[in-house]
């Protein structure tokens, strides 16, 4: 049996016995015969070392009964110490007898053959129970996962309002060494990006990478063999010149590392976290970096070094290096200019100059930036990303400075139309107002509040913003959760008709286009955080 054709065609081309049969002439019960031997060796592994040869296989695998030799004729080596050797990047059994046979005779005792050196090495295995232990190598494998704990964010302007963090973890195999990043959308633009940021933290690629099998990168894995990946996800394996080998699923131990650091991680990071109370993702994953980099630094156990340490010292340069330039996820979407100054991008406000009000652009979204085009395909804009949820970026030169000139959304409209309702609305429409930094970030809120007059009136609303006053809750999110219960009557149109709002609201004029609340109502797509 040609020993090495048939492991080539078992585990790079994922071909069952009964495949390799027809394709070698070999009988499928010997085929498999083989497989088992070699799956329960504890010397060969794949992939094979070059120098391995279908004669060494042979011997190893088909070894026949027989006695060790004994030390007073040959000599003995440290079976620990070829042990320690092998975890080195490219080291073989061969290459270690070779040098051991290389020394000759010494004190009358002649060196073991090369079958005699791995058997004895193959029993020392056996007696120190690592007979199924998968062998580490520098620079070889990263495992990725998420923390089983997840962490949540505080909205500044309602504490009622959390946002959920995940929390992404990426491990050396070899040197334990870790990254960890807070995630608020587990999507594969997200997934791309904390990638990204670990293999920029680590300062270079490994090998293999395995993740567990989360949808992002694994689309199925039914036996392992032969699993289907994120096309994305391949593509960004594939310009970082490395290989996705997902593990088994629900098989912890083929990502044992990144296992034991999610425990890790949350026994000793997160459980901190978890009473600290944060705002942003920016802020939240500056706290994880500062802990994460402490316990990289902590000795392990019974040890006088740390996974940085063995990190720097025996795995940092073997890694392959990163590529000029990340792998970069560009979402492309269609968004319109909304009269507040800005666009929304995954829950996030970003600010646009007066000139592009109402009009459609064309945004790409990568990893940092988001890129904005015009109607022609021009690059107009970038801004900086932000990953929190309901908050704006803005650059100042954006917001205008005397509102009563740019549009019928301003300070003096909201305040007037929330008096013609009752001193109570236009006191929690002034206090939302003054929550922003520009007071053009409040008005789709001013304006979701104010047209709950429509469906429960007049009356209702001025209720319910007493009361929203009265327990210091100034917000679209109360008033839209509480005002039903402030209705005194049977039926909504009863007290107040589109056409009797639009009368209360009157009409306005921005742009040489009249408007109407019943056409904005019609036509005004709001999002209200």
């Amino acid at each position: 049996m040609d020993y090495k054709r048939v492991l080539r065609l078992h585990y790079v081309n994922g071909m069952s016995s009964r495949a390799i049969s027809e394709s070698t002439g070999d009988g499928k019960t010997t085929i498999n015969d083989f497989l088992n031997r070699f799956r329960e060796s504890n010397v060969l592994t794949w992939p094979l070392s070059e120098d391995i040869t279908n004669e060494t296989i042979g011997e190893l695998l088909y070894q026949k009964p027989g006695n060790i030799c004994g030390d007073e004729y040959y000599r003995t080596f440290s079976e620990e110490e070829v042990h320690r050797k092998l975890a080195k990047k490219g080291e073989t059994l061969l290459h270690l007898w070779k040098l051991y046979n290389a020394e000759g005779e010494v004190d009358g005792k002649r060196p073991l053959s090369y079958r005699q050196y791995c058997r004895r090495y193959a029993n020392w295995m056996g007696n120190k129970n690592v007979t199924f232990h998968i062998q580490r190598y520098p620079g070889v494998n990263l495992e990725l996962d998420f923390a089983g704990k997840t962490l949540w964010l505080h909205d500044s302007r309602s504490s009622d309002v959390l946002t959920k963090v995940t929390i992404f973890v990426a491990a050396l195999s070899f040197s334990d060494y870790f990254y960890v990043e807070g995630m608020t959308n587990c999507d594969i633009g997200n997934w791309i990006r904390v990638n990204n940021n670990a293999l920029k933290y680590f300062g270079g690629v490994t090998q293999t990478v395995t993740p567990d099998n989360c949808k992002v990168a694994v689309t199925q894995n039914k036996d392992w063999i032969d699993p289907s990946l994120n096309k994305e996800f391949q593509a960004w394996a594939a310009h970082n010149g490395t290989v996705i080998l997902p593990a088994k699923v629900k098989s912890p131990r083929w990502k044992p590392n990144v296992e034991g650091h999610v425990k890790i991680v949350t026994m000793h990071i997160l459980m901190d976290m978890d009473e600290m109370t944060f705002y942003s993702l920016e802020e939240l994953n500056t706290v994880l970096w500062e802990k994460m980099n402490r316990e990289n630094r902590v000795n392990f156990e019974k040890l006088s070094y740390s996974r940085k340490d063995l990190f720097e010292k025996e795995e940092k340069d073997t890694l392959q290096p990163l590529p000029e330039s990340q792998y970069e996820y560009l979402v492309r979407k269609m968004v319109t200019v909304s009269p507040d100054f800005s666009f929304v991008y995954d829950s996030v406000h970003y600010s646009m100059p007066r000139r592009y009000l109402k009009k459609q652009l064309e945004i790409r979204a990568g990893d940092t930036k988001i890129y904005v085009y015009n109607s022609n395909g021009d690059l107009i804009r970038t801004h900086e990303r932000s990953y929190t949820p309901k908050s704006w970026v803005v650059i100042p030169s954006d917001m205008p400075k005397e509102y009563s000139d740019y549009s019928y959304w301003n300070t003096p409209y909201f305040l007037g139309k929330a008096g013609r309702i009752g001193p109570n609305t236009r006191a929690l429409i002034q206090r939302v107002i003054e929550k922003y930094d520009f007071p053009v970030q409040s008005y789709r809120s001013c304006f979701g509040i104010l047209r709950f007059a429509e469906r429960y009136g007049n009356e209702a609303l001025e209720a319910c913003c007493k009361n929203a006053i009265l327990y210091g809750k100034c917000s679209y999110n109360y008033v839209s959760t509480t005002i039903s219960s402030f209705v005194t009557f049977d039926s909504p149109q009863d007290h107040n008709t589109v056409s009797e709002v639009s009368a209360s609201f009157g009409e306005y004029k921005d742009d040489d286009t009249q408007y109407s609340l019943e056409n904005l109502l019609k036509k005004q797509e709001v999002s209200h955080e």
